[in-house]
């Protein structure tokens, strides 16, 4: 596949490109990830574009007010996690378009031992 990536939602409602090596991607077993199958794909914001009309995200905030886990209002499909350190967001490379996410690198990231604790859900 050639870049832009193509990403979009199970419904099609959201969608975007992503204009970035697709490269580092990560799986991890914290206690969010471990229950949506977020498969971390971690970018620059400013390679992230919207394709088509502006659609509505929402949001989960879970340990701070500069964060956010953005989904779908209508399918659910996580996309997007914002709030990672040098302006970058963390994309769902599950939800590229066209491509089998079994052919794909992926490390493991222990988050479920590795990140800081806080209140759990």
């Amino acid at each position: 596949m050639q870049r832009p990536y193509r990403l979009s939602c199970h419904c099609g409602s959201v969608r975007f490109e992503v204009d970035a090596e697709l490269a580092g991607l990560t799986e991890c077993n914290c206690s969010t990830c471990r229950r949506s199958g977020f498969l971390h794909w971690k970018v620059p914001a400013t390679a992230v574009a919207l394709v088509g009309e502006k659609q509505r995200l929402s949001t989960y905030v879970w340990r701070g007010l500069n964060e956010g886990h953005h989904f779908c209002p209508t399918c659910g499909i996580a996309v997007m996690r914002a709030g990672y350190p040098g302006d970058r967001v963390s994309v769902n490379a599950r939800c590229i378009e066209h491509i089998d996410v079994f052919t794909l690198e992926i490390r493991r990231e222990d988050g479920r031992n590795d990140m800081p604790p806080g209140p759990l859900p």
